[in-house]
Order: C-alpha cells, then sequence, then structure tokens
C-alpha cells in the first residue's frame, strides 16, 4: 500500500493506454485459426453454423479484451502481466463457445472440441506475446526501433525514471542523457542549469522525446522547458506534480478544450462499470434472498427469539455514500436496549468478550451470518455486495476528524463485504492507526475496482465464514 517517488506499482497510466488493433486483429485470426484446428483436432465436421459461432467468438474476444486491458501499451508490463490478462479473456471463449454450441444443439464433441480450442487458442496467443516481447527485444538490442530518450527533474525522480528504463529494454529507449536537481533549500528549480544541460546533449545528436520530472509542479519550470523542446520539435512527457498526492490511480481527459487530470480516478465513474456493478448486486442478491435467506432466516430468527428477547433484526443508522445516513438491517446479536454509548459519551465499540453480545449473538458474529440481512438493503440499492464497510453515525462523527481522507471511502455504496476485511482490517479499531489502515484498504479498493476483484473478495469472504475470523466478535 506504500506509494513511490515515481510510478507506483498500483498506478493505472490511462494517458499510455494505446489501443493497438494490429495486435487484436492478429489475435482475432488466432481465434479463427484455433477454431479450425480444433475442428481437425476432435474430427468435427464444420457446417454453416460454424461461421454465426467464429463471429460470436471474435465479439467475445473484442468485448472480454476491452474489459481486461489486454490491448494497453505492452512494452510497460511484463510478459507474466500479459498471460494474466490473457487468462479472463480465455475464460470468456470457453463460456461463449459453451453456450453457443448448446443453444444451437450442436452436440457433436463438444467436450472435448471446447477443450481443444481453448487449449490450441491459449497455445497460440501465448507464443505470439512471447516472440512479438522478444523480436522487440531483438530489435531494440540491434538499435531498430529505439527511440532517444532526456531525463530532467529533481534527482530522486530522475534516478527513479532511468532506472525503470534501464531495467524495462523492452521499452524501446535508449538514454541520451539524465540531469537531475536537489530539492533541499531550492525555492524553484535550477531552470538556466537544466536549459543548458538540454543544449549540450542536443549537439550533434537527435532528441526523440524528453521527460520531465519534478517532484512539484512548477509551471514557470515546465513551461519554459516546453517551450525550448517545441522549438526543436522534441515529444515531451512530464510525471505531474500530483504524485505528492496520496493517490494510486490518476486519468487524463478533455474537459473542451482543457486537460483535466482526475485525482484518485476509479472505473466506477463511467456509466458502463456502474451499470455492471450494480447489475451484479441485483443478481447476486436476489439468488441470495430467494435460495438461502428463504430458509436459513428463519432458523437464525428462532434461535434468537429462543435466546434471549427482543427483536430478531436490529436496525442501525449508518454513514453510506456521499455521507448519507442509511438504515443498515443485521441480526440482533446484543442484548436487547443495550447501550451503545459510552459514559464519556463516546461510541461503544464491540470488544472481545462483550458482555453486550447474547450466546447466539456470538456465533453469528464469528461465521459473519449477523450481517447477511444486509442483502435486503443491497436489493433495495442503499449498499452493494462488496464496498467499504458502513460505520455507526456516530462513529464516523468521531473518526471524521483524525483522518484526513476518510471521505473518499464514502465514494462508493457501501458494502457486506470489502477489500480491508478480508485483508484482516475488521472489528474493533480503537487505535486510530488501525482505522487508518482501513481507510488506505478502502480507497485502494475504489481506486483499482474490477469486477473479477469483486469475486476474489467474495471468495475470501466465505473462505474466512467457513474457516473463522479471530478478529470477529
Amino acid at each position: 500500500m506504500s506509494q513511490h517517488s515515481l510510478l507506483p506499482s498500483t498506478v493505472t497510466y490511462q494517458i499510455n493506454r494505446r489501443k493497438n488493433h494490429p495486435r487484436f486483429l492478429a489475435d482475432v485470426m488466432l481465434v479463427t485459426m484455433s477454431y479450425l484446428l480444433a475442428a481437425n483436432f476432435t474430427d468435427r465436421k464444420l457446417q454453416e453454423v460454424d461461421v454465426l459461432i467464429i463471429s460470436g467468438m471474435g465479439m467475445g474476444w473484442y468485448f472480454s479484451s476491452k474489459i481486461t486491458d489486454l490491448y494497453n501499451e505492452f512494452r510497460t508490463v511484463t510478459f507474466i502481466d500479459e498471460i494474466l490478462a490473457l487468462l479472463p479473456n480465455l475464460l470468456t471463449q470457453f463460456l461463449v463457445l459453451v453456450v453457443s454450441l448448446f443453444f444451437l444443439k450442436d452436440y457433436d464433441y463438444t467436450r472435448s472440441f471446447t477443450i481443444a480450442y481453448v487449449v490450441v487458442l491459449a497455445s497460440t496467443v501465448s507464443l505470439k506475446m512471447y516472440s512479438t516481447r522478444k523480436l522487440l527485444m531483438f530489435w531494440n538490442a540491434k538499435g531498430v526501433n529505439q527511440r532517444n530518450l532526456v531525463i530532467v527533474g529533481e534527482m530522486a525522480q530522475v534516478d527513479g525514471f532511468r532506472d525503470l528504463v534501464l531495467r524495462n529494454p523492452q521499452f524501446g529507449y535508449q538514454i541520451l542523457g539524465a540531469w537531475g536537481y536537489k530539492e533541499a533549500g531550492r525555492k524553484t528549480p535550477p531552470l538556466y542549469e537544466t536549459i543548458d544541460f538540454l543544449n549540450e546533449t542536443a549537439m550533434g545528436k537527435v532528441i526523440d522525446e524528453l521527460v520531465i520530472a519534478p517532484s512539484q509542479f512548477e509551471e514557470s519550470y515546465v513551461k519554459s522547458i516546453i517551450s525550448w523542446a517545441d522549438k526543436k520539435g522534441i515529444l515531451v512527457r512530464f510525471t505531474p506534480g500530483f504524485f505528492q498526492f496520496s493517490a494510486s490511480r490518476y486519468s487524463l481527459e478533455l474537459f473542451g478544450n482543457y486537460p483535466l487530470i482526475t485525482v484518485r480516478s476509479t472505473p466506477l465513474e463511467m456509466d458502463s462499470w456502474w451499470m455492471l456493478k450494480r447489475a451484479f448486486d441485483l443478481i447476486f442478491s436476489a439468488l441470495f434472498l430467494v435460495l438461502v435467506a428463504s430458509w436459513l432466516f428463519p432458523l437464525i430468527a428462532l434461535a434468537i427469539v429462543i435466546d434471549s428477547r427482543g427483536p430478531v433484526f436490529f436496525i442501525q443508522d449508518r454513514w453510506g455514500q456521499r455521507g448519507r445516513d442509511i438504515a443498515v438491517w443485521k441480526f440482533r446479536t446484543m442484548k436487547h436496549k443495550a447501550s451503545t454509548v459510552r459514559e464519556d459519551g463516546g461510541f461503544n465499540q464491540t470488544t472481545e468478550n462483550d458482555p453486550r453480545i447474547t450466546k447466539v449473538g456470538s456465533f453469528l458474529r464469528k461465521t459473519n451470518l449477523d450481517e447477511l440481512p444486509q442483502f435486503i438493503n443491497v436489493l433495495l440499492g442503499s449498499m452493494s455486495v462488496v464496498g467499504p464497510r458502513p460505520h455507526a453515525v456516530k462513529h464516523s462523527l468521531e473518526t471524521l476528524p483524525k483522518i484526513e481522507n476518510y471521505m473518499i471511502r464514502h465514494r462508493l455504496k457501501p458494502g457486506i463485504t470489502g477489500w480491508a476485511q478480508v485483508n484482516g482490517f475488521r472489528g474493533e479499531t480503537q487505535e486510530i492507526g488501525l482505522m487508518r489502515k482501513r481507510v488506505d484498504y478502502d480507497i485502494w479498493y475504489i481506486e483499482n475496482w474490477s469486477l473479477m476483484l469483486d469475486f476474489q473478495i467474495v471468495l475470501r469472504t466465505a473462505y474466512n465464514m467457513i474457516k473463522g475470523d479471530p478478529k470477529a466478535f
């Protein structure tokens, strides 16, 4: 979760996402070739309907590759990262093929053909990825397709960027020069010294790209260097000073004619991703309430009634999206009318061996079964299956002044489970440091959301429910 001075590992560079159409077309050709080879290996007779199936496979590849960002600028990622991005696309191909054959009632060699297709496709695409990368690195070693790069700015930033380029020859850059100034004791960057260095470096050499890496954004410094580069026709890139903020994701977009950099951008700001997450919430919560809650809730309710007097459900006001109050449903786990306010007026958090908790309530908390009624909140739209856990209003009011970025976790709907919880940050948070860590994990989730991450969190939550969580009390 730590932030590096330059190029954090969790940063998604929206600016550098170049869509590579030749790579996409090559993979679509491999989809077609793999289909034909799989049919040949399994003695499956091709028919006219196969043209429709292959077209569907191509469309499936197009949409899944967009979701997984398979065709981002691949020279700045490792080979294993490419393979990891490929796996969801292979799964999509498997599902599309199975569904297509089922609805078309084509049962000839279905199992062997499907397995053969996925294996052939995985092998050919992986081989293409590996060969492309090796060929590019070979060309770069021979000086082909390389671009001459110069880096200037604050010394630590320059050193970090230079090391990154040197460690990754597949980027295709040759460093002509790098010059940095020390930040300590300086009010402004040394502009004239930087320009002198650039003039000396440019003598008799061709500079293709210039990277400006200041520790903080200084408009006059960056503007003057861009002006120098424009006169020589050099492409300029710079690492803006927003790296001084503790965010792991930024995006660049045009607002009319104005370029805007968004700090702490999240995929869920796009309507398509928000709608997909909401569809997942609706389907998941509806299936749970019909298939599980219909018989499990009455059993839990009966146990609560037998164990102690009072209502079955406990409804508590908590902060939801944008800090709005929402009524969160839970099974009652404490004695009826147990106080949540300490003698000093502060919020009384649940502690280990808390005397307010009933016997049945203790079991429900250890297994997280007490949270299940919140699927009602999900269905009604005030919560999500996965998201930052909501805190009681009084708890949030006490925490807000102590953690500057606390409200960022409320940019999304709260969840029944969350990234912080499956990483061990749940339960009592008497120490402010523990709450900061929980907030950090929540913010990371917001900035790096994906549907696959939601599935991962749901699976890890189910696993924790089975094995038990030591912090569940």
